[in-house]
């Protein structure tokens, strides 16, 4: 007998914070069904709007939220060397009377940028409720080239093809947003001029390795290798190696041993299948030192000449960068660290994973490891 649900404090249940969590990014009827949620109740749910159909260019729900408000986007316009790129790059390859496209406008300031550098028209696509406040800001600063569309971009067809396809689709680690990158490949194939231009043009992901103690003490596992306060933490210390986490840091320039390139992108002809990726790289170390995980970061070419970089030399970004975090190994001079790299989405959710393996076959190589699989939330 069901209980009365009209009374009392009601709550989710194991079930109902699966389903939710599930239900974070679009997934199939089929999957939703194999989680013990029937077809019945989908169509309940749908015929009360709790559900809707939604293409595969939807953003996650944790993103969503993140980019609809000021938080967010503060932090990205307060990021001057990232603004300030874009704006170069917009002054540089928009001309009088282009028609532009933004993906995913957010505050809507480089579709004003973009407006402000002679566009006749620029489109801001917009998702979240951002839309409502570009729109605002558009109008109050005067610029009545801007149009702003909210809904999901990748269903966005220009009565007119347009000169400039741009977008900031660059999540913490680069590979986070990739469904914000489908979008824009779905808006630039459908509605970009043969001869037109897309803003980035390139980019590149690299790996570095490190060699930091307090880095390692301090988000890796060296904290739980010796007691602490009398207290041996070491199962701490294996449990977090089996579940490890990214962490955004700003690392020494001066503890990175070597840098690799991981993956390459092209935004003019790519997709975001380019984000799957599998890769194996090897890291030299010229002197004796400790290997204490993988510094994460990335080059993107905004236009030929401009290149935004993200590395712990450049300068600042709101991205920093991305430790990856590995058990210490002592590497000999001139020893070889060798890491597979490999992209997947998660079974369970849908998100994101960089897998991390060091593999090896000797000759002065480290490796042999299991796979650490790094959620990128």
């Amino acid at each position: 007998m069901l209980r009365n649900m009209t009374s009392g404090r009601i709550g989710l249940s194991a079930a109902g914070r699966k389903l939710l969590s599930s239900l974070k990014v679009p997934r199939e009827a089929s999957e939703l069904e194999a989680i013990g949620v029937s077809g019945e109740i989908l169509g309940v749910l749908q015929a009360h709007g709790l559900i809707e159909r939604q293409d595969n260019t939807r953003p996650p729900l944790d993103l969503y939220d993140a980019f609809n408000g000021w938080k967010s986007q503060r932090g990205m316009l307060v990021d001057h060397a990232r603004t300030t790129a874009f704006q170069r790059a917009i002054e540089a390859v928009v001309r009088p009377g282009d028609r532009v496209i933004d993906v995913g406008t957010g505050s809507g300031v480089l579709a004003m940028l973009a407006a402000r550098a002679g566009a006749a028209e620029v489109v801001g696509l917009e998702v979240t409720d951002m839309a409502r406040w570009a729109d605002r800001i558009a109008r109050a600063n005067g610029l009545d080239a801007v149009r702003i569309v909210q809904g999901d971009a990748g269903s966005y067809e220009a009565a007119d093809p347009a000169d400039v396809v741009m977008g900031e689709f660059i999540g913490m680690s680069f590979l986070e947003e990739w469904r914000h990158y489908a979008a824009f490949v779905q808006v630039r194939d459908r509605n970009l001029k043969p001869a037109g231009t897309v803003i980035p043009r390139a980019a590149r992901l690299l790996l570095s390795a490190i060699d930091s103690r307090k880095l390692y003490y301090e988000r890796g596992y060296g904290f739980w290798e010796a007691p602490a306060y009398g207290i041996d933490f070491s199962e701490v210390r294996e449990s977090e190696i089996h579940s490890p986490q990214r962490y955004i840091v700003s690392a020494d320039h001066s503890a990175i041993v070597c840098t690799r390139e991981i993956a390459t992108f092209d935004f003019r002809s790519g997709s975001e299948r380019d984000y799957f990726f599998t890769s194996t790289v090897e890291f030299i170390y010229p002197a004796a030192g400790s290997f204490h995980g993988f510094i994460g970061h990335f080059e993107l070419d905004l236009m030929p000449g401009l290149v935004l970089g993200t590395g712990p030399a450049t300068r600042e970004t709101h991205w920093h960068q991305s430790y990856f975090p590995m058990p210490a190994v002592q590497v000999p001079a001139g020893g070889r660290v060798l890491v597979r790299a490999r992209t997947f989405l998660s079974p369970a959710d849908d998100r994101m994973c960089l897998g991390l393996t060091l593999t090896g076959d000797g000759a002065g190589q480290v490796g042999d490891s299991q796979e650490a699989v790094f959620v990128l939330e």
